[in-house]
């Protein structure tokens, strides 16, 4: 149910039919649900301060803000009713709980009186203030009728939409106590995908985290730019499905309501993340740095601790911050967390700008980047200039270790993967000090690869290059952990090599993975970790791997299976220039070919330590 406003209940849908079909679908496996009425409103409110002074204010006819284009259209596929919104900036949905079910015949009574009651007033009312007055007298008596004093039976809370097409959509559904402790709010991140989207998430998941007996908001809100974008939204409410029948409410469909961003009925790909950037003030820290001084700080416990766990499980963290960098860093480094960060961006630039740095020194895709800041301008212009970067608000921290994206295998690397990446930083350093060039300076730092055969040493951090390597993986390979172990059965018709390195300042660990055919002798699949790119690794091995393959084989050239992804263009061009020459399969798959008898060039920098068995490599 949608508040009154002057083009309530108006809007024809032109939906595909069986999209059409979708909406009613979900209709008829609902035995009751909530009534909660949802009204347009911005995430930057300053009532009514802002109505004389924000550019973005649009009147509508009862003198409020409206905040969605063409305010919440709403139209009908049967009996079910749609709401269709056009975001505008910082638009966003609200509602009101707490809230009780009603039965789908009752519903729909009640739906029709709105509409009945809705036309009347939008028609009827002779002057504009007559109609403020009606409309909000029948927006709060509407939504106090929807108001349980102690909620029922409730299976979950439905999110309902159909995505025009373009991009999609991230949006986040947040509870949140009214007046009270806000640290207690639940939210969850749903993805909106082109086309037909429906999510549910668990009533006892939600009422774990807020007493929904109590006065609740709940906000639905884009995260990054969705201005222009239209959504249709069909059911968004608590529901009670029937006791049978429903798909959604078991089956297949019920495992996905054990998963709060789980989207019904569609498979999500795996994506995990490498590295959160984190905002300072009110996000790090309550206050203000430049106005409160970092006396005057207090650290937020629940970032403090989530900091402390993404750091041993190898999750890189830096820091976007517009502040002093010389009071900044003095303020970290008194809160003894100034070691946590890794090439911290701070300045007055725009926040997209020393994100996208970030990705660049830390060489890794701007996918894989999580952006975490209080401020909603700052979210969305980072949101917008880099869509490709996760944006957070400071209110998901303390949900952060929970997330899919930092459910990652936790192994020896990656305890020490802030350490390893400080000594590069201290390799980069000593090359700008010298005068020599930089082969000379790689044969300087005296590194050392070895190769040994995969293990059950090597299961665990086998898996997470696996999962982890995107840029450095030549055929994409997502090994899972029993296909792991099947490679090292002694049965298995592959031979697959792990790569560690190690120099003079420091060590790398277990730095990328060889996956070979023993029947044709081909590369099935490669992966490398980027820290040791452009360092003559990657010559120093397929120079071993030819030998290898010379001493075994009476082969003419090698050949490495190569399947194309949105973002190992790297391992095209590293294989390029090893010598390779590029032959297609078809649009996304082909063969890297090189004769064996060609050299590589600088294959003698790194030191070859072979820990290997001897090993035929043949059927």
């Amino acid at each position: 149910m949608y508040e009154t406003v002057d083009n309530h209940g108006h809007a024809i849908m032109s939906l595909p039919p069986e999209i059409q079909q979708k909406f009613c679908d979900l209709a008829s496996e609902v035995e009751a649900r909530s009534l909660i009425v949802w009204g347009e409103h911005c995430s930057e409110c300053a009532f009514p301060s802002c109505y004389t002074s924000c550019a973005f204010y649009t009147s509508r006819r009862d003198g409020h803000c409206r905040r969605f284009a063409d305010g919440i259209e709403q139209g009908k596929i049967g009996s079910v009713v749609l709401g269709r919104v056009r975001f505008r900036r910082w638009a966003k949905l609200e509602g009101k709980g707490p809230a009780k079910l009603f039965s789908r015949r009752n519903s729909i009574f009640r739906e029709w009186l709105d509409r009945f009651v809705s036309s009347l007033i939008i028609n009827c009312a002779p002057s504009r203030i007559i109609y403020a007055r009606a409309t909000r007298y029948w927006n709060q008596w509407k939504a106090k009728r929807a108001v349980a004093s102690a909620p029922e039976r409730i299976d979950g809370f439905v999110v309902e939409a159909w995505l025009a097409p373009g991009q999609p959509i991230p949006v986040t559904v947040t509870f949140l106590p009214i007046g009270r402790d806000e640290h207690r709010l639940f939210q969850s991140r749903l993805d909106l995908q082109v086309g037909y989207n429906r999510f549910v998430l668990p009533y006892t998941e939600i009422a774990a985290r807020v007493d929904l007996s109590d006065p609740f908001l709940i906000q639905i809100e884009p995260v990054g730019d969705a201005v222009g974008r239209e959504v249709v939204f069909g059911l968004i409410d608590f529901v009670r499905f029937a006791a049978a029948g429903s798909r959604t409410a078991r089956g297949i469909e019920k495992a996905d309501m054990a998963n709060p961003a789980a989207s019904v009925g569609r498979e999500k790909p795996a994506r995990t993340a490498k590295c959160v950037v984190w905002d300072l003030d009110d996000t790090i820290w309550r206050g203000t740095l430049a106005e409160d001084g970092h006396e005057s700080l207090t650290l937020h416990p629940a970032a403090v601790s989530t900091i402390i766990e993404l750091d041993r499980r190898g999750i890189l963290q830096s820091i976007a911050t517009k502040n002093d960098p010389e009071a900044t860093l003095a303020a970290l480094q008194a809160f003894k967390i100034r070691d946590y960060f890794l090439f911290p961006q701070i300045g007055w630039g725009p926040k997209s700008t020393s994100v996208k740095r970030t990705a660049e020194l830390l060489d890794i895709g701007l996918d894989t980047l999580v952006f975490v800041d209080d401020q909603p301008f700052e979210r969305g212009e980072v949101g917008e200039t880099l869509p490709e970067v996760t944006v957070l608000p400071e209110t998901d921290i303390p949900n952060l270790l929970t997330s899919p994206l930092f459910d990652v295998p936790v192994t020896q690397e990656s305890t020490k993967r802030r350490a390893m990446y400080q000594t590069e930083e201290l390799r980069h350093a000593t090359f700008g000090d010298s005068d020599t060039d930089y082969v000379t300076f790689l044969r300087n730092c005296r590194i050392r690869l070895e190769i040994s055969d995969l293990s059950d040493a090597h299961e665990e951090r086998a898996y997470e290059l696996s999962q982890r390597t995107n840029q450095l993986n030549v055929s994409g390979t997502r090994y899972s952990r029993d296909e792991i172990k099947a490679l090292m059965r002694p049965s298995s018709r592959y031979q697959s090599y792990m790569l560690r390195c190690e120099d003079r300042f420091g060590d790398y660990g277990v730095i990328g993975m060889c996956v070979l055919d023993r029947q044709s002798a081909r590369v099935h699949s490669f992966m490398m970790s980027c820290r040791v790119q452009r360092k003559r690794v990657e010559q120093s091995f397929f120079a071993w791997l030819t030998r290898q393959l010379s001493t075994h084989r009476p082969l003419a050239a090698m050949e490495v299976s190569y399947k194309k992804t949105q973002r190992n263009g790297a391992v095209v061009k590293m294989l390029e220039e090893l010598g390779f020459e590029y032959r297609p399969d078809g649009e996304n798959d082909g063969t890297f070919v090189k004769p064996l008898d060609v050299p590589i060039a600088e294959d003698d920098v790194v030191e070859i330590v072979d820990l290997t068995t001897a090993r035929e490599l043949s059927a």
